[in-house]
């Protein structure tokens, strides 16, 4: 994994927020944790468009330049259109957990035996199990699917958007090869951040034939 900078660069308009972002400020992500210099902040109006590319962005992407479409992304924006602050995410060293070589691999053996080589894979996000009383009327069954960066949702069905979101941060980095050691590769359950309705969903790889 790797550990990450994000830096505002530029700022397209005026930013919203209280006191504005301005270029230079940044925070870091290192095996999951954000952190941030004393007295600096960072938008969460921005920080939602920028938690689905980071988490990839930690990882190897062990597909070739020209498979993987996360290879070209250094930039994201907030999504204000009159405040379009820009952020730049670069890696600036690799985390080291202490793990040991096994094999010529090492710490790049990856799940299914599939080597460095391999595609984005497709997915499916199911809902589980309903522990309380979704208000948007989600049951077991639910799902959506998940190829390359395309979402389907089945003819005649919804999937709540409150579910949704807990989702995504997580599904651009379960698409690609994950190492051993990476909390993510056995982390395949997600619970809607609603209290009331505590919908679980699965995450799970579609087996192509």
């Amino acid at each position: 994994m790797y550990e990450l900078k994000v830096t505002v660069t530029k700022v397209l308009g005026a930013c919203t927020a209280d006191p504005p972002m301005k270029p230079g400020d940044y925070f870091t992500v290192r095996d999951g944790d954000i952190r941030i210099p004393e007295g600096g902040y960072v938008c969460v109006w921005a920080l939602q468009n920028l938690l689905p590319v980071i988490t990839p962005k930690e990882r190897e992407i062990l597909e070739e330049k020209d498979e993987d479409w996360m290879w070209r992304v250094h930039h994201a924006q907030c999504p204000d259109p009159k405040g379009r602050v820009i952020f730049k995410i670069e890696r600036v060293g690799k985390v080291d957990k202490g793990a040991k070589e096994q094999g010529s691999r090492g710490a790049r053996e990856i799940e299914g035996g599939e080597g460095a080589e391999g595609r984005l894979r497709n997915l499916r996000v199911v809902v589980e199990e309903v522990r309380g009383k979704c208000t948007s009327g989600m049951r077991p069954g639910d799902s959506f699917v998940l190829r390359s960066g395309r979402l389907y949702i089945p003819a005649d069905r919804h999937f709540c958007l409150y579910a949704l979101h807990a989702t995504l941060p997580l599904l651009p980095a379960k698409q690609r090869p994950l190492e051993d050691g990476d909390w993510l590769k056995e982390d395949n359950h997600v619970i809607c951040p609603d209290p009331a309705g505590n919908v679980i969903m699965r995450i799970e790889r579609i087996r192509e034939r």
